[in-house]
């Protein structure tokens, strides 16, 4: 047994590292899943909310996800464009035909608060999703929908909630399908999956512990398609808060028209890479056909890479699945890099140093 894989396997490493205990947000996200549907399952939006032409989902960081995964899921099934706003600004379209969801957890991303202000100006329809803050006083003065999220910890650890209330609001709009039975089969399934990687199982058994130990002193580089490349932007952002760690992700069939040309240098960086493919039974069949000739080329270039198949029948299934495993490989990760998975002290720099530069 390697030095990893012992420290992974004492529960006093655990606690010396993860003082604030992210493992119980992780280990709570099926339960997670299924308190935010059920709690939004009576939510009532205006009758003028239905009939819109387009939907438009503001947020950044661990709110931002939620919209991604949505869109991406409801892609074929919608009828309108869904569309993420990640910026201080929204598109010129905006107008009156739109709903606008101002999606943050803690109501004072100023990112979000900029660009929400400026599509309720346009006329959009407004809704927010938020614990409070300026986003939460700015709906209830100007008579919004409110949607509170309850759950306490880091954005990116209220995922349950920032995701299946956009599809919810989706649902309630008209837009979508109910997805209660695919949601309960999607937490039974993170509920088996725990029973194979969660902490106490040993590395020697546990796939994600060992995912974890091949990527540590590596940059992981997620590929995903489909109604997985979200799944995969998930993965990098969880590396770099969680691990405090390097991570870059990619999306099939694009990369195939660039990426793949790069693989070559430098020569000397290829060994610090890990490429991580997300491969779903369910992709297009190309998409199948290109994972597998993608993974032909890493091998032939010498570039270490991990297969992941996940499990589940539909996309909203193998989403969170995979979203369950990615969390537990990003968690491993940040104890063997003895990295406290919880504060994001770099972040915390960056917005007093914009605080001290004046108010947007």
């Amino acid at each position: 047994m390697t030095t990893r894989e012992q420290f992974l396997n004492d529960p006093s490493a655990w606690l010396s590292v993860d003082e604030e205990n992210m493992l119980s947000h992780i280990l709570n996200f099926p339960c997670q899943c299924r308190d935010a549907w059920r709690e939004a399952e009576g939510f009532k939006l205006p009758p003028d909310y239905k009939g819109v032409k387009n939907v438009l989902i503001i947020g950044m960081g661990g709110s931002a996800i939620g919209g991604d995964l949505v869109a991406a899921l409801v892609r074929y099934e919608c009828p309108v464009p869904i569309y993420v706003c990640r910026d201080y600004r929204v598109p010129h379209w905006v107008g009156p035909e739109t709903l606008a969801i101002g999606s943050s957890y803690s109501g004072n991303t100023e990112e979000t608060l900029s660009a929400f202000r400026e599509a309720l100006d346009a006329g959009a329809k407004g809704m927010v999703v938020t614990t409070d803050g300026k986003l939460g006083e700015l709906a209830q003065e100007k008579s919004l929908p409110l949607w509170n999220i309850r759950y306490r910890g880091q954005p990116r650890a209220v995922l349950g909630y920032s995701f299946l209330y956009l599809l919810r609001i989706l649902e309630k709009a008209g837009l979508v399908s109910d997805k209660t039975e695919e949601l309960e089969r999607s937490i039974s399934l993170m509920e088996a999956l725990q029973d194979q990687i969660k902490a106490e199982v040993p590395s020697a058994d546990n796939p994600a512990k060992q995912v974890a130990i091949n990527l540590h002193g590596r940059i992981p580089v997620i590929y995903g398609a489909g109604h997985l490349a979200p799944v995969a932007r998930r993965w990098k952002g969880q590396f770099n808060e969680n691990s405090k760690n390097w991570g870059f992700f990619e999306e099939l069939p694009e990369l195939n028209h660039n990426a793949v040309v790069g693989f070559s240098n430098p020569v000397q960086l290829k060994d610090k890479l890990m490429v991580i493919l997300l491969a779903s039974s369910l992709d297009h069949e190309r998409h199948g056909h290109r994972f597998t000739i993608t993974r032909e080329i890493l091998e032939k270039e010498g570039v270490p890479h991990h297969w992941l198949a996940p499990k589940g029948e539909s996309p909203l299934e193998q989403m969170l699945w995979s979203i369950h495993f990615g969390d537990f490989v990003s968690y491993y990760l940040a104890l063997l890099n003895r990295a406290d998975p919880t504060p994001v002290d770099t972040i915390s720099y960056l917005k007093k140093r914009l605080a001290e530069l004046g108010a947007l």
